[in-house]
């Protein structure tokens, strides 16, 4: 399924590990011809909705009952609130790896386009309230980050407000998707002074998160915990006092827990 795919190729970006060439091409013609045949609905959607949904690509009748709210899971595990953050997180994804593989193909420019042109005139902070306002800014920040990397302006526009909204605020932290939210900042960190700021003021915290031991289980969310580990190590391997963690392992102990361990 398209959804286990984009899970998987990002864990493996995520990790640092290759993805073969074939792999790509494979993974990019079947979200081609998914958006080129169109019958999952998403026409539909974002007609009722007055293009507030994706146009291109919705989840399938299948992948929607891999949950039990119908919705998919965040890349990192979350489980949104609101179809709003899992269609646009479900067809934003898929579309970005687009961007950042096959960017030169006629095609995709013009998905991309058509989407861009979407959410350049939605005001999401309506759409979905302060529940999934900072979950949706940032699968948009990324998507952006991939495919409009010179619109620095209205990049760090998002991103201001993004910190704004959840770290000045901690009923909103508690409800932004935390994960996801360091996936975002660890990919930002090298062009952005603030992001740096942000990772620094709570690198201690992130670092006993990274040492901790998480539960690992298959059948819910904890199977995520291995990934979220290996996102707050990028994390932190941005500031000169972690950088040698990035040659860190993230490691399954005896008690079914996963560890964070610097190399000796």
């Amino acid at each position: 399924m398209l959804h286990q795919e984009i899970t998987l190729i990002n864990h493996k970006m995520i990790m640092n590990e290759p993805i073969p060439e074939a792999d790509k091409h494979c993974f990019m013609e079947s979200i081609l011809s998914r958006c080129k045949s169109r019958n999952d609905g998403s026409k539909d959607w974002s007609t009722k909705y007055n293009k507030a949904y994706p146009l291109q690509l919705l989840p399938t009748y299948e992948e929607s009952q891999m949950e039990r709210s119908k919705k998919l899971r965040l890349i990192t595990g979350e489980l949104p609130r609101t179809y709003l953050l899992s269609h646009h997180a479900y067809e934003l994804e898929a579309l970005r790896l687009l961007a950042m593989w096959k960017i030169d193909d006629v095609e995709v420019v013009k998905l991309l386009e058509r989407t861009e042109e979407r959410l350049a005139d939605l005001s999401f902070d309506h759409l979905c309230g302060e529940d999934e306002w900072a979950g949706l800014s940032l699968v948009i920040l990324r998507f952006w980050n991939t495919y409009k990397l010179q619109d620095i302006e209205r990049m760090n526009k998002l991103l201001g407000n993004i910190i704004e909204h959840t770290f000045n605020n901690a009923q909103n932290m508690k409800k932004a998707p935390s994960y996801y939210l360091w996936l975002a900042l660890s990919e930002l960190a090298d062009k952005s002074e603030i992001v740096n700021e942000v990772i620094f003021k709570h690198s201690q915290d992130l670092y006993n998160l990274f040492q901790k031991g998480w539960i690992v289980n298959p059948h819910n969310a904890d199977r995520y915990n291995p990934i979220r580990k290996y996102i707050i190590k990028n994390a932190l391997s941005k500031l000169p006092d972690f950088n040698y963690l990035k040659d860190a392992q993230v490691v399954m102990g005896s008690d079914g827990r996963c560890y964070g361990r610097p190399r000796p």
